[in-house]
């Protein structure tokens, strides 16, 4: 597999040196053309990492498959990905019923924090996207890509090949989250997101139909709630 980054020779000015020739670290981003029991599928350009998950959590969000156990083999052959499903009819995804999950304030900003400080190759690139998955004592997992879709992608692949439930934990974002987002995540069945940028007008109504809790500009000790706020306790926090 391709690594994540990759260094090119750039130029870089500034007011003391001028313009200097230089070799800087960039994020690695490559395409590849998905086949889907041997018919073309669609084109990904992601980070190349995690790919199985990638296309494991998209293939679900998507609705083409089930289960994790509907996919009986991916193969990666340089830019070309095979992926070989079990005949089944595709099916919708549905929210589940689960028990609703509450959080203190305090903690939610401690765990942006962890989710934060967790990507080396962000402190490194600048250039992805992080997304976690935590429980109220701590981070249980996080994936990165250039591309936010892809990295929720990613987050739940992992997910489904680990057999781990996604409906009682606390979903973290490095970006912005969309209407698209939050579809995703409602297939996941997340109750609770917070953000660390912005949320849209689309997703707030999403999230507010589908008993979703958002937060957004969580920074430092503050952050919007936009949606469902019955699941944030104010008080005392770890």
């Amino acid at each position: 597999m391709s690594e994540e980054t990759v260094y090119r020779l750039i130029h870089r000015y500034s007011p003391e040196k001028g313009i200097e020739e230089f070799r800087d670290v960039i994020i690695n981003e490559e395409c590849f053309n998905v086949y889907v029991n041997e018919v073309f599928y669609k084109n990904i350009c992601c980070t190349p990492s995690h790919l199985e998950e990638l296309l494991t959590g998209h293939l679900l969000i998507e609705g083409q498959v089930s289960s994790s156990g509907d996919i009986k083999k991916i193969e990666i052959d340089d830019t070309t990905i095979n992926v070989s499903l079990i005949s089944r009819p595709p099916v919708q995804n549905h929210i589940r019923n689960t028990p609703d999950i509450h959080c203190p304030a305090a903690k939610l900003s401690w765990l942006m924090q962890a989710h934060l400080n967790i990507s080396d190759l962000h402190k490194q690139t600048g250039g992805v996207h992080v997304m976690s998955l935590a429980n109220q004592e701590g981070l249980l997992v996080s994936r990165e890509d250039i591309g936010r879709h892809n990295a929720v992608d990613k987050l739940y692949g992992y997910c489904l090949l680990n057999g781990i439930s996604c409906c009682d934990k606390i979903f973290l974002s490095s970006g912005r989250v969309s209407h698209e987002i939050i579809q995703k995540l409602v297939a996941m069945g997340i109750q609770l997101i917070v953000s660390r940028a912005a949320v849209t007008s689309l997703a707030q109504e999403i999230a507010q139909k589908s008993g979703i809790t958002v937060l957004g500009f969580a920074r430092g000790e503050r952050f919007n709630i936009y949606t469902h706020p019955h699941r944030i306790l104010a008080g005392t926090g770890r």
